[in-house]
């Protein structure tokens, strides 16, 4: 059976994680200019409402972290099962051969 409705682009995949792990480790990297921006808030009122949005932010960036780890994992996991079934497809067409 050479036709086969499923097609798998793995470059596609493995184009994906990789972004992923950039988005990831954009966001990770986050963090580290919080603190280098802190002088420049001033002081008073301003600077107590950015450290309260930088605080809100930092949990949802957290959140967003980990939910980029998960997709990034899911879609390496998906990558790999194609690629093990493809084998094992191909070494069953083979003995077949």
């Amino acid at each position: 059976m050479s036709d086969s409705d499923l097609t798998v682009d793995y470059e596609f995949l493995a184009e994906s994680e990789n972004k992923l792990s950039q988005l990831k480790k954009t966001f990770e990297d986050i963090e580290n200019q919080r603190d280098d921006m802190r002088e420049h808030w001033g002081s008073g009122k301003i600077a107590d409402v950015m450290t309260d949005f930088v605080d809100n932010w930092d949990d949802y960036r957290t959140r967003l972290v980990e939910s980029l780890d998960s997709v990034g994992q899911m879609v390496a996991g998906t990558k790999r099962a194609f690629e093990d079934l493809d084998n094992q497809l191909a070494k069953r067409d083979e003995k077949k051969k």
